[in-house]
This record gives structure tokens, C-alpha cells and sequence, in this order.
């Protein structure tokens, strides 16, 4: 989360100067282009929690992809700065063909990799335009699903919710479910559409083989229960 020192997943991620370094320069990069990074920390956040709490689900390295998530989740809405309803594809373009950003190649493929595919529809692993077959194909798309996650438990537009996490294990041969509250100052009927669409989490459930259940409430809710 992009990451201030009392960050877990900024302090495991981001442990050595040189990422901090790289991180800070990618941030830099993104707010240029955008203006503000206020939305891509929120999703860095987010996702790095995802990351965490289903370590049980998955094989993902802590600081390695954490790092990589972290980063993704810095530049998949880079794109607008050109255009916003093809930002995917355009954001995956300036990552590929800016080298004043510090990353190394397979890096770069990684990243315009969870770029193009925030949205809309995933190829199958072996089947997209970005990576090459030594990369990790399999575990990038488990990061694909955590972004995607992510993302959609944040908006540009709206009231961005008060998250509460929680990973139930699964009873018998039962999935493992993902818990989400969404707490929100004003409800609407907006912001339920948008935290609950199910599209946006079909890939995490998909990948980790757990269901994702996201529920939105007023957060006078939270402070009875508090």
C-alpha cells in the first residue's frame, strides 16, 4: 500500500531502497499523468489485504508479489490520462513504451500484463498478447484477480467504503468464503450496484477456488457493533 512506513504490506514489500525507490518513481510517473493517486493507493491497499488474508489459498510470494501487486495497482488507471473508455489497452501501451520508468523488462510485461486485463475479459493463461512463456502465468493471473477485486471495492466517483475483511473456512469439502463489509457514510443504490458487481470478483473466486461475498451497510452500522 503504497506505502507509508506503518504499512505491513508497504514495510515487507518494499523493504530494500532500491523499491522504494522504483515505487516512489512509478507513483511520481502515475501522478503526472493523472493528477492525483488517491484511488490507486486505495486499491493498493486493498489488494495487499486480499494478498494477505488468503495467503492460505495460495502460493504468492509475500514481499515478491505483494511488491508486484502494490505497483499494478499504481498504474492500471494510467491509461485515462489519454482515454478513459479504452484505458486498459492504453495504459499498457505507455508502460511498454516509456523506458524513462524504472523497470526491468519482464517487470514491465508483468505490470502492462495486469493493466490490459483489469477489466473486461481474461484470456486464458498462455493465451494473451504480453507475457512470454517463462513468465509466471499462472500466479499472475491470481494477481489479476486480486486487482480486480480490488478495484472494484473502490470507486473514482464514489464515497469510498470502510472495508472490513474476513476469511471463513469452508465446512466439509466447502469453499472458503471472503467476507466483505463495505461501510459507507451515505448508501445509495449506486454504490451497492457498484461494490457488490460480481464480475469484479469472479476471477479471485475462480483462482483461489473460495466465494467472495460482499455486503454494503450504513456505517452507523459499524459503530453499533464497535
Amino acid at each position: 500500500m503504497p506505502p507509508t512506513p506503518t504499512s505491513p504490506f508497504g514495510a515487507h514489500s518494499f523493504r530494500d531502497p532500491r523499491d522504494r525507490a522504483q515505487l516512489e518513481a512509478v507513483e511520481k510517473w502515475v501522478r503526472r499523468k493523472l493528477g492525483t493517486v488517491e484511488h490507486e493507493r486505495r486499491v493498493a491497499e486493498i489488494g495487499g489485504t486480499v494478498l494477505e488474508l488468503t495467503s492460505p489459498l495460495h502460493a504468492l510470494d509475500r514481499r515478491r508479489d505483494g511488491r508486484l501487486l502494490c505497483l499494478a495497482a499504481l498504474v492500471h488507471d494510467v491509461g485515462r490520462s489519454i482515454d478513459d473508455e479504452e484505458h486498459p489497452a492504453q495504459g499498457a501501451a505507455m508502460l511498454l513504451a516509456d523506458d524513462s520508468l524504472p523497470i526491468a523488462p519482464a517487470e514491465r510485461r508483468t505490470l502492462a500484463y495486469l493493466t490490459l486485463y483489469h477489466r473486461g475479459s481474461v484470456p486464458a493463461v498462455g493465451d494473451d498478447d504480453v507475457l512470454h512463456p517463462e513468465d509466471d502465468r499462472a500466479g499472475l493471473l491470481t494477481l489479476l484477480g486480486m486487482l480486480r477485486c480490488a478495484d472494484g471495492l473502490d470507486s473514482r466517483s464514489l464515497e469510498s467504503p470502510r472495508l472490513v475483511f474476513a476469511l471463513l473456512a469452508g465446512s466439509g469439502a466447502g469453499r472458503a468464503t471472503l467476507r466483505v463489509n463495505c461501510y459507507l457514510q451515505t448508501e445509495s443504490e449506486k454504490a451497492r450496484r457498484v461494490y457488490q458487481r460480481p464480475k469484479k470478483f469472479r476471477l479471485l473466486e475462480q483462482t483461489l477456488g473460495c466465494r467472495v461475498e460482499v455486503d454494503v451497510a450504513s456505517a452507523q452500522a459499524l459503530r453499533m457493533v464497535a
